[in-house]
């Protein structure tokens, strides 16, 4: 019998050991784990929402005068165009009109 309990007794052991080293791998594993989504991975960083209170208003305020000077150049830049255009029209029709009195309403001088 003494026998048999040694023998038991170097079951437990082993059993145990194989427990250990599988314990151990396994930790080996998750950092090895761990490591490659390190590298991989930014950062992350606790986030946490911003108390405006006072300074929504002025956010909004910066937002409406950006939107009055965007509306502003807006229309600068359409009137703009619009006395391009009349422009671009008048010198058109009054070079056709000076070339076409050049070529049949001018008398030639002899």
């Amino acid at each position: 019998m003494n026998y048999n309990e040694e023998d038991q007794q170097l079951k437990q052991r082993e059993q145990a050991l194989k427990q250990r080293e599988q314990e151990i791998r396994l930790r080996e594993l998750e950092l090895e784990i761990a490591r490659e989504t390190q590298e991989t991975d930014p950062p992350l960083y606790q986030t946490r929402k911003e108390n405006l209170g006072k300074k929504s208003i002025t956010h909004w305020r910066k937002n409406l005068l950006f939107m009055g000077k965007l509306f502003m150049i807006m229309v600068v830049v359409c009137v703009a165009t619009k006395i391009a255009y009349w422009l671009a029209l008048v010198i058109l029709i009054s070079s056709i009109t000076w070339v076409s009195y050049k070529l049949f309403f001018r008398e030639e001088a002899v």
